[in-house]
């Protein structure tokens, strides 16, 4: 790691500072890319430990099946490719078991880290994943009208071709197909399954008749949760599937089906998060229409489909919704993410919530010269309140870079906001796996921030600068505790050390985790200095995201 202005004694530090007016951190980033594919026992390893201990990755993909990595590593609530410290289902067991007992070891931990980072970008997506134009969906829809003798203004069409990413098996997809045909007849009130028609090969977007439903324009916008227009419109032709789904489940039809007790109230940030209330409703929704063995596994499929749509999104899942190629959507939002558009940076680096990205629909549209999906109303308001703060509440990160992009020499900003207040430690890790803490540092030793705040390093009028040096792929870790202590097992040392280096970070994080807890020794004598007092890793909040330097 070439870093010489952090191994500098304090007062040639001090000289170098006043000598040039700044201090560049320059950290070396290699050319070596990651693996192109996980080594198979690294991932059948990785698939041990999550089928042991990870329960939502059991709900991923076929939902029938085992644990489906190449599923798991397409949802960014589980997992980001290259980016552990940014994978849910990582941290969480992090937090959970902090690599200490019987359950998931140092190893176990160390193997599922290791199978991340080996992780390409593109294993976000599906090699698989194929996107029928519009115009051609439009002239099948023409077609089939054409062939049953019916206007084509009496037809919508629910599509399914972004679920998944275009991965889901061709048995999924007719059990999906089948449910929304109960869904629809449930919500009508009739006592038959509603017809579709297939526009494309897979199957992936249907058509049926709304007359034959007894619905008209007006009813059909309200069913799928938008505003009443003055204007007589026939309300939006295609609509995502798993969309409909959650707006039954959670919008009017459900709330009456939920009686007296009414929806589980949910904030936004966890709207994705099913409750035992949603499969109850599931239920009821689907028992006037369904054989009763296929109620549990249907009333399964709607949680899936609403938890697909709730959860917070990445740039492989907005890409899918709007029918693009990944790759083609982040060069076209580039050169429009910088300054105020926090929300396009968020999106290129990690994920962004639901609503913010439905709100956002008109900007991509302008900025991508595309027709954006219909904007609901919100499930869950914006401005719903936020729940009381206690000690059990979970720390919620957001790590976002400054520019959407960065060559080499590029100076660099990282933002970073937590929704509790709490002691904040952020750690860059270049391209060799070497670790340097870059916040709290000597110019700035404390290290506690504010809840919805947003904090920003180098902060206005710093004294020192962060720069990218070589081509490769660089990882920025934000951590947060409530209490003091040191995290990870980091020591600062301020005397010798601006910017406190770590080492190999892997076998450094893999030392804190086997360290034992630490035990207070009875018999320590008053003027002897304490052991330090070590943050355990179920009280430690981490994120992280990627930076590739071109």
């Amino acid at each position: 790691m070439y870093c010489p202005s952090s191994i500098l004694t304090r007062e040639n530090s001090r000289a170098k500072y006043l000598s040039v007016g700044w201090l560049v951190l320059a950290l070396l980033m290699s050319a070596s890319a990651l693996p192109a594919r996980a080594n198979d026992a690294l991932a059948a390893r990785a698939r041990d430990v999550l089928a042991a201990h990870c329960a939502p990755c059991r709900d991923v993909g076929d939902i029938a099946a085992a644990p489906d990595l190449a599923a798991i590593t397409r949802d960014p609530m589980l997992v980001r490719p290259g980016n552990p410290d940014g994978s849910p289902a990582y941290t969480e067991l992090l937090r959970r078991f902090g690599g200490s007992g019987p359950n998931a070891s140092a190893d176990d931990l160390g193997a599922l880290r290791g199978w991340i980072e080996s992780l390409p970008d593109e294993a976000a997506t599906c090699p698989a994943a194929t996107f029928v134009p519009r115009e051609r969906i439009e002239a099948e829809l023409a077609h089939v009208a054409a062939t049953v003798k019916k206007p084509v203004a009496a037809f919508r069409i629910l599509s399914l071709a972004h679920l998944d990413l275009g991965c889901a098996t061709p048995a999924l997809l007719a059990e999906w197909r089948q449910m929304l045909q109960l869904v629809l007849a449930a919500v009508a009130g009739i006592t038959h399954p509603v017809p579709t028609h297939a526009l494309d090969a897979q199957g992936h977007n249907l058509a049926f008749d709304i007359q034959d439903l007894g619905w008209d324009a007006a009813r059909w916008r309200a069913i799928i949760g938008i505003k009443t227009q003055i204007r007589r419109i026939p309300g939006p032709l295609i609509v995502r599937a798993d969309q409909l789904v959650a707006q039954i489940l959670r919008g009017e039809f459900g709330t009456a089906l939920a009686g007296p007790s009414g929806p589980v109230p949910t904030h936004l940030a966890d709207s994705h998060i099913m409750q035992e209330n949603d499969r109850e409703i599931a239920r009821a929704i689907l028992a006037p229409i369904t054989p009763p063995d296929k109620v549990e596994r249907n009333a399964e499929l709607i949680l899936q489909l609403t938890r697909t749509h709730l959860a917070p999104v990445n740039l492989p899942r907005v890409a899918a919704e709007l029918g693009m190629d990944p790759v083609v959507l982040a060069n076209a939002l580039e050169p429009s993410a910088s300054g105020e558009r926090h929300l396009l940076r968020r999106l290129i680096y990690g994920t962004v919530l639901r609503n913010d990205l439905e709100d956002a629909w008109p900007l991509l549209a302008r900025l991508l010269k595309v027709t954006p999906p219909e904007r609901a109303i919100p499930l869950i308001p914006l401005d719903a309140a936020r729940p009381p703060v206690t000690a059990t509440t979970p720390i919620d990160l957001t790590l976002y870079p400054d520019l959407p992009r960065y060559s080499s020499g590029d100076a660099i900003e990282i933002t970073v906001r937590s929704n509790v207040d709490c002691n904040l430690t952020v750690i860059s890790i270049d391209a060799g796996g070497y670790g340097t803490v870059i916040f709290p540092n000597d110019f700035v030793p404390s290290n506690r921030i504010g809840a919805h705040l947003s904090v920003t390093l180098p902060g206005p009028g710093a004294r020192y600068r962060f720069r990218v040096k070589d081509r490769g792929r660089e990882r920025f870790v934000a951590l947060c505790t409530r209490g003091e202590g040191l995290v990870d097992g980091i020591r600062h040392d301020f005397e010798r050390q601006r910017f406190q280096e770590l080492g190999p970070y892997a076998a450094f994080l893999d030392a804190s985790l086997r360290r034992p807890p630490h035990v207070p020794d009875p018999e320590r004598k008053e003027d002897t200095p304490p052991a330090p007092t070590y943050v355990p890793q179920s009280q430690i909040w981490r994120t992280g995201i990627v930076i590739e330097v071109r």
